[in-house]
């Protein structure tokens, strides 16, 4: 079946409570991309379909996406699209990240299920940049995310070291199995007094290790009751190369280098899994950071790099 009749059949169903033209708009847009747009304004407006002319095109985009209607139905969107995709799994496994979105401006916070290959996004919310990894949009985020999956479904949320503090409360108390990654200034304890997680280093090996059960954070009011895990991979051997026309900033070079090398210190409130399994779950979430590239990379993806809105509502949508 062509993308095109695909896309719409899909669609169809998720938009059924918008209104009609809405519905037709949205649909057109979707075909316009399909057909070669990248996700800027003029670009979905010169890839859609019709005889209006390119003025035209590019002003009905534009309409579309400051429509303050379609903008509050977003959320409607997002839910049913991953009701549909999820619906008769027993089990889900869901990526959850943040990335920045239009130089910076604005965060996007993702959920995207896990899968062979790329990982299917499910939900987003933009947000401005100020509201970073904030406890109250993680919350109404989670929310609107719970109501899309059915009554037992066993739902496995791995995230990497970007979220604390309340979020594992979050999780837990919705039920839900968290996979997460601690880094090296935070502290731990296992039953043998409180140890630094940047020290944990000299344990690992490339072999995955159950550390034990404890607390995490010496702060009383912020201690959470899990398992820890502990695995170092092999190195790559990779060497970083740049071009005389590419220019690099030392400092995000030797970050990058420096996470590299860095074991995976895990943190589960699961004792369901292996180590090796619960480094294998942990290892898909570079699917979600693939998703991020995809929409954003102008050579390999769809160039959301390029476009310059300026409200959280359009960017969203």
């Amino acid at each position: 079946m062509p993308a095109r009749s695909l896309c719409q059949n899909f669609l169809n169903n998720i938009l059924a409570p918008l209104h009609l033209y809405r519905q037709k708009s949205l649909i057109d847009a979707t075909n316009a991309v399909i057909n070669g747009a990248s996700l800027t304004l003029t670009s979905i407006g010169r890839h859609l379909t019709g005889t209006a002319s390119v003025k035209n095109k590019i002003k009905r985009v534009d309409r579309l996406l400051g429509n303050r209607h379609l903008q509050n139905e977003v959320s409607t969107i997002f839910q049913r699209i991953t009701q549909k995709i999820t619906r008769g799994m027993s089990r889900v496994v869901i990526l959850i990240d943040w990335s920045a979105y239009h130089a910076s401006r604005f965060q996007l916070l993702r959920a995207s299920l896990a899968c062979d290959g790329r990982s299917l996004p499910l939900m987003s919310c933009v947000v401005p940049s100020s509201q970073t990894a904030n406890a109250d949009v993680h919350e109404r985020f989670l929310e609107s995310l719970a109501e899309c999956f059915s009554p037992g479904t066993d739902v496995i949320v791995i995230t990497d070291a970007g979220f604390q503090g309340r979020w594992f409360q979050q999780l837990r108390s919705r039920g839900w199995t968290y996979i997460c990654r601690v880094l090296g200034n935070h502290y731990y304890n296992v039953g043998n007094g409180w140890e630094k997680v940047s020290d944990s280093g000299t344990k690992a090996s490339t072999t995955a290790i159950y550390l034990g059960e404890g607390l995490l954070g010496r702060d009383k009011n912020a201690q959470h009751e899990g398992h820890f895990y502990l695995y170092k991979s092999k190195p790559k051997g990779r060497r970083f190369k740049r071009s005389k026309e590419r220019a690099t900033r030392p400092s995000v070079t030797a970050k990058a280098r420096t996470a590299g090398k860095s074991p995976w210190f895990i943190f589960t409130n699961s004792t369901e899994f292996s180590p090796k399994q619960v480094m294998k779950l942990y290892s898909r979430r570079m699917q979600i950071e693939q998703n991020f590239r995809d929409e954003k990379n102008p050579r390999w993806g769809f160039g959301l790099r390029f476009g310059a809105s300026h409200s959280s509502g359009r960017s969203r949508y």
